[in-house]
């Protein structure tokens, strides 16, 4: 069963088809659901493990130089792990500890000893302190099917593409574009007519892909700009959780 949210913006509609109940794996889309390393499978075909949706995790430095873990800062409010060090301290963590909660590439860093709301001041934790105890989220990717029309003007006449009124960063780098602003346009009427908060584009979001363009902030850039008729976004973000103990109705695996 798959999950497509089609939003047509000419006839201000959307249509909903599929299983709504989302099946997400730690990297994975509502469409289908993907291992980090974009291998696709069935939902029927996943084992899925108890994995929370936030967990915690206690690091020292030790006689290490470095916390063996390489980040971005992402949307300015927390760091996204982007890959890991082989040896130090997160190598060490993780071996200690179950595979539902280990630290791994695609999580988000929202607390450190603390800290949180500004990514600038979480990363200073860990040149600072010996010691960091870390809140952390796992990554989730939402892909939407929109549908971008040339508006027509009062004459009648066919007029310029619909804006798409979302704001990045002026100088995208990373994975994709970062939603700085949410402005009006056709993502703006989707919010308006989506009742479900994770189907919504959020300001903190990640532009992954558009259409079949991934591989880079650049390249998502470009193909926003250019993009027409029906197309797929992809978002990455934090996983939302809905109680105490972690959990969600996400499904995550290894």
């Amino acid at each position: 069963q798959r999950l497509s949210s089609r939003f047509d913006g000419a006839q201000g509609c959307f249509t909903v088809q599929g299983d709504c109940r989302p099946r997400l794996t730690a990297m994975g889309t509502v469409c289908c659901a993907g291992d980090p390393a974009g291998q696709s499978f069935e939902p029927s075909e996943l084992i899925y493990h108890p994995r929370p949706a936030k967990y915690e995790v206690t690091l020292e430095m030790g006689a290490h130089k470095s916390y063996g873990l390489y980040t971005d800062t992402h949307d300015t409010t927390t760091l996204y792990v982007t890959s890991l060090a082989d040896d130090g301290p997160v190598a060490a963590y993780n071996q200690q500890v179950e595979p539902e909660f280990q630290l791994a590439r695609g999580d988000f860093i929202v607390e450190a000893n603390g800290v949180s709301g500004d990514a600038v001041a979480i990363l200073d934790k860990f040149t600072n302190d010996d010691r960091v105890v870390l809140k952390v989220r796992r990554r989730i990717e939402v892909t939407l099917i929109l549908d971008r029309k040339k508006v027509t003007n009062e004459d009648g006449t066919e007029g310029d593409l619909q804006p798409l009124g979302v704001e990045w960063s002026e100088h995208p780098k990373a994975e994709g574009l970062v939603v700085m602003a949410v402005n009006r346009g056709l993502i703006a009427d989707w919010n308006d007519l989506i009742l479900d908060p994770t189907s919504k584009v959020h300001v903190g979001d990640c532009i992954v892909g558009v259409g079949g363009n991934k591989g880079g902030a650049l390249n998502v850039a470009m193909a926003i700009e250019e993009v027409t008729g029906t197309f797929q976004l992809s978002l990455a973000r934090a996983a939302p959780v809905f109680n105490d103990e972690g959990f969600s109705y996400w499904c995550f695996s290894h």
